[in-house]
């Protein structure tokens, strides 16, 4: 782990357990004057289920997709049926509603 000088950057950590260390000693409040405020929506919880049925050969394509980008397949399936909702509804955001359509 790298020493803070001067406490503005936050160090970069080679493990959970080092950044886990290192957190344990100093507080964000350190590194305030670093900070960039994001600009983020705080959507409400999912609260639906549904059940969807694949073909085997389509659940393994998904698993592995998702394995292959760090995600379950669960949360990759999600992700792309609400893009696809997305696109579908004309809005950029998953969630949000369409767009209207002005009449000629």
């Amino acid at each position: 782990m790298k020493t803070v000088k001067g406490k503005g950057k936050v160090p970069h950590f080679r493990s959970d357990d080092e950044e886990r260390r290192f957190w344990a000693r100093h507080s964000v409040e350190e590194f305030a004057a670093g900070l960039k405020d994001l600009d983020i929506a705080i959507r409400p919880p999912r609260t639906e289920q549904i059940a969807v049925r694949l073909y085997r050969k389509d659940l393994e394509a998904l698993r592995s997709l998702a394995a292959a980008n760090g995600v379950g397949h669960t949360t990759l399936a999600r992700s792309v049926l609400e893009g696809r909702l997305a696109r579908l509804r004309g809005t950029s955001q998953p969630g949000r509603r369409p767009r209207r359509r002005r009449s000629a």
